[in-house]
């Protein structure tokens, strides 16, 4: 039986006026592939050191200024296609979802610091996204997860 949900953490790296996000395309993805660094936190790993590792790992650099925290975490489930498509590819899944720490820097040295060392690296591409359009570039599965964590961040205003 699947544990309900694998720790992880994701990082939104803001621009200083907090209007735009870094948005990452993952390599061999189509229209969906963009996204922010996250990862899971590894047995034994605090949240924070798994954020510092995660940077480092997906973008070659963790030189960043840390903003925010949230407070709350964010969950999501991972959809019975995926699922589905991940067992016939003989992957097992361990987990049902995930369950999100959100953390919101800047980079310290700019994107010239972005460097995908990672060996095969995880994304081919980014780009300055309005933080108002980014949920829309994600996969339809996490759009209400990325909402509700870019409201954790206070980038994204809460509905009434």
């Amino acid at each position: 039986m699947a544990k309900p949900y694998r720790p992880n953490v994701c990082i939104v790296i803001t621009n200083p006026k907090k209007t735009h996000v870094l948005m990452f395309h993952r390599v061999g993805a189509e229209k969906f592939g963009w996204q922010f660094p996250q990862g899971g936190v590894d047995k034994g790993e605090s949240e924070n050191k798994a954020f510092y590792r995660e940077l480092k790992e997906e973008i070659g650099t963790n030189d960043v200024e840390l903003l925010q925290v949230s407070k709350n975490r964010v969950k999501y489930k991972f959809p019975k296609w995926l699922l589905k498509q991940w067992k016939q590819e003989g992957r097992k899944r361990k987990f049902k979802g995930q369950i999100q720490r959100w953390y919101l820097v800047t980079l310290n040295q700019g994107v010239e610091s972005i460097a995908f060392n990672e060996d095969p690296p995880e994304f081919e591409a980014f780009e300055w996204v309005p933080v108002a359009k980014s949920v829309k570039r994600i996969i339809p599965f996490k759009r209400k997860a990325y909402k509700r964590g870019l409201q954790t961040v206070g980038l994204l205003k809460h509905k009434n």
